[in-house]
């Protein structure tokens, strides 16, 4: 049961972001980095990495925290984290000259998922199996949703 729970928080901290880009377009859509560039010449994370998904998924996370019958602080930290590891995933993928929303499988799900799961692991005590079958679980039911998504009209691209 704590591992469908923490499925469920990853899913709604990087799921809530492409809904709100759905319902609001560019609305509300200022990029995290705020345009700017690297020293390589590159942008730092993209403008698909907007404060109000980053926001949103993280307040998502923590509603459905408390829901699942977590502290609102745990689900705080742990969607901020989740999207953190995800604007990871972007600064890397700038450094490989890939654009915004491109696919890098692994480098798209592994940081999103495992940074908050082992800070998740201190602050409510599972171990290192739980932290391998979320981010397993995770990684597998964004590979196999996302072309799902696309043909709904939910995502961008098919990954």
């Amino acid at each position: 049961m704590l591992e469908l729970k923490l499925l469920l928080l990853l899913m709604v901290a990087n799921g809530l972001p492409v809904i709100l880009f759905r319902w609001l377009g560019d609305r509300f859509s200022q990029p995290v980095d705020g345009g700017a560039l690297f020293f390589d010449g590159r942008p730092l994370f993209g403008h698909s990495k907007t404060w109000r998904g980053f926001l949103g998924g993280t307040v998502g996370a923590a509603i459905i925290s408390v829901l699942l019958g977590y502290s609102m602080m745990f689900g705080m930290v742990f969607g901020l984290l989740s999207l953190s590891g995800d604007l990871v995933s972007s600064f890397i993928k700038r450094r490989m000259s890939r654009e915004s929303s491109s696919r890098a499988i692994g480098l798209d799900q592994i940081p999103e998922a495992i940074i908050p799961l082992i800070v998740g692991a201190a602050w409510l005590g599972y171990g290192a199996n739980t932290i391998i079958i979320v981010t397993l679980s995770f990684f597998l039911l964004d590979v196999l949703a996302s072309p799902i998504l696309y043909h709904m009209g939910i995502r961008k691209r098919p990954h």
